[in-house]
């Protein structure tokens, strides 16, 4: 198997839970992980099934920004730095 190292943020009472969970198991913290997502405690989504809840997302939030200039906005911000 492959792995890919990367970097998360997650909330530091979540840190310590799975840090202590790893030092009673005697595992690393990137083992306990691993077997979280492994056990589908993190749940596994279809490239599919996530575009179409991005879609639903997207068409909720579209109420809220009627008249929004998204490509104005950027330049503003862009202008600004």
């Amino acid at each position: 198997m492959n792995y890919i190292t990367t970097n998360i943020r997650i909330p530091e009472e979540d840190y310590l839970r799975l840090k202590i969970e790893a030092a009673r198991q005697r595992k690393s913290l990137a083992g306990v992980i691993r077997e979280k997502i492994g056990e589908g405690k993190i749940k596994k989504t279809s490239p599919e099934a996530l575009m179409a809840r991005i879609r639903r997302h997207a068409h909720e939030n579209a109420k809220y920004l009627k008249g929004f200039d998204s490509l104005k906005a950027l330049r503003e911000i862009r202008d600004e730095n």
